[in-house]
């Protein structure tokens, strides 16, 4: 191998490693910061055409998944096939409107989870960007290398529908419940990557 190539792809190995350690120093939001009436926070459901055009600042438990998931199951030894997937939203992009420059844009997604046995809940954060958007990113605040402590889901353009399968994909293979099958990945084999 070429040892440009070597240094181009240590180079960005280094500044996404960078960019990580900056974001995790960053303030965070949390699941019971946001508002709700104090209900349970119940499966998410597909997203209703209206709900969606009503208008900005809807996090995930308001407009559903524009996909539907597998129900879910428990087997006979008392396990579920997936948890419950209470909400997402991302820390400064509207779930309905996108980003301003859908090609250049670098947020952070935040999903809620329930476990459905224990009733244990849990957030977890991932760093979504195009990667004009991570330049952007390091053209804006002078960054010479980024490190993401996240897990980061890169994308050419927006796309809630495929940053959604993305994560929760990988998100049934940790569970259990995906397992790297192909018949239970919520991506189609032409949408998936890795």
């Amino acid at each position: 191998m070429d040892p440009i190539k070597i240094l181009i792809f240590v180079g960005a190995f280094l500044l996404l490693l960078l960019l990580g350690r900056m974001l995790s120093a960053a303030s965070e939001v949390h699941a019971h910061q946001l508002p709700h009436d104090g209900a349970a926070l119940l499966p998410v459901q597909p997203v209703d055409e209206a709900t969606a055009s009503q208008g900005e600042g809807l996090t995930g438990a308001e407009i559903g998944f524009p996909f539907s998931l597998p129900a879910v199951e428990q087997d006979e030894k008392g396990g579920f096939n997936r948890p419950y997937y209470t909400n997402y939203y991302f820390a400064k992009t509207d779930l309905v409107r996108g980003p301003v420059d859908p090609r250049s844009f670098y947020d952070e997604l935040f999903l809620v989870v329930q476990d459905p046995g224990s009733e244990q809940t849990w957030e977890t954060k991932y760093t979504v960007a195009t990667p004009s958007g991570l330049q952007q990113l390091m053209n804006q605040e002078q960054y010479v290398s980024l490190y993401l402590d996240a897990p980061v889901i890169v994308v050419s353009e927006w796309n809630l529908s495929t940053i959604l399968r993305t994560v929760l994909d990988e998100d049934l293979k940790k569970y259990g419940g995906g397992g790297g099958d192909e018949s239970t990945s919520l991506l189609s084999p032409e949408n998936r990557v890795g």
